[in-house]
């Protein structure tokens, strides 16, 4: 675990889920999508995942753009686009506008949502009658960490976000550490000032677009970090919640991958959100 420094950001990653390509060769396709798959679908998922096992790929390598499977295969585009799209809703690849298509590494979360204009946090404050407390604690420009980050946000595993470390607060009880991630190319400036109010009604403004959907893993630990443990104001050993989130606009672009420690004692994470209008 990397530390905190005045002038860097800080990351904490979860234990990701086991990653696809480890998995058995029948888990290739869910069994729910099994009905929905054309036998032409299927030539192009099998080819799809026969060339990643003969050339090793890792997760964030580039796969054979959609023209080259068309034509490998002698198969219209249109079913190479659905194959590749049932791929990509099961996060065994993802694609990049402009870049093509790439091998990913997230396994399928636990836990999704449509977001409320008021988040959990403001709406437990407000109900537990708290003030509300979001401080920058330091901000970086950085290469984005890994390829499942890369794969989540869409963006290159050389391509750049921005590392912000904020810690929020009920009055002034730490009872969440967020690891926040932007990419730069969505961004091309942000104003962390503005991400001590409300970080999802800054970026709707600078955006012109609704924050959409968050997509949750939760993972539970313990505590050994002494900064963290610092920010928290918690003990050595103490039981923590890990939140990792991929939160996305109404276009359904991926905005920002957000890895909070939860303090479950103070602030709770059964509340399932949904945007009124």
């Amino acid at each position: 675990m990397t530390r905190i420094a005045p002038v860097r950001g800080h990351l904490f990653l979860c234990p990701a889920d086991r990653p696809w390509h480890e998995q058995p060769d029948n888990a290739a396709v869910d069994n729910e999508m099994t009905d929905n798959v054309t036998e032409k679908q299927k030539e192009v998922i099998d080819y799809i995942l026969g060339k990643i096992k003969e050339k090793k790929l890792q997760p964030g390598d580039k796969l054979d753009t959609e023209i080259a499977i068309t034509k490998a295969l002698n198969i219209t585009r249109a079913t190479v686009r659905e194959a590749t799209r049932i791929l990509i809703d099961q996060r065994r690849i993802y694609r990049i506008k402009g870049s093509g298509i790439f091998i990913g590494s997230i396994g399928k979360n636990n836990q999704s949502g449509r977001f409320h204009t008021l988040s959990p946090f403001d709406y437990q404050t407000q109900k537990g009658g708290h003030r509300a407390g979001r401080k920058v604690i330091s901000a970086s420009i950085v290469t984005v960490p890994d390829a499942a980050m890369a794969q989540a946000l869409r963006i290159k595993n050389s391509d750049q976000v921005y590392k912000i470390l904020r810690l929020m607060s009920f009055d002034d009880i730490p009872v969440s550490l967020e690891y926040i991630h932007f990419p730069v190319s969505l961004f091309k400036s942000i104003e962390f000032k503005e991400l001590e109010n409300s970080k999802y009604s800054y970026i709707e403004r600078i955006t012109g677009k609704k924050v959409y959907k968050r997509d949750q893993n939760f993972h539970a630990f313990n505590a050994t970090d002494a900064e963290m443990m610092k920010y928290m104001n918690i003990a050595n050993n103490a039981a923590m919640m890990e939140l990792y989130e991929v939160v996305y606009l109404d276009d359904g672009t991926p905005f920002e991958v957000n890895i909070a420690i939860v303090n479950t004692n103070m602030l709770h994470l059964s509340q399932v959100s949904v945007r009124e209008e």
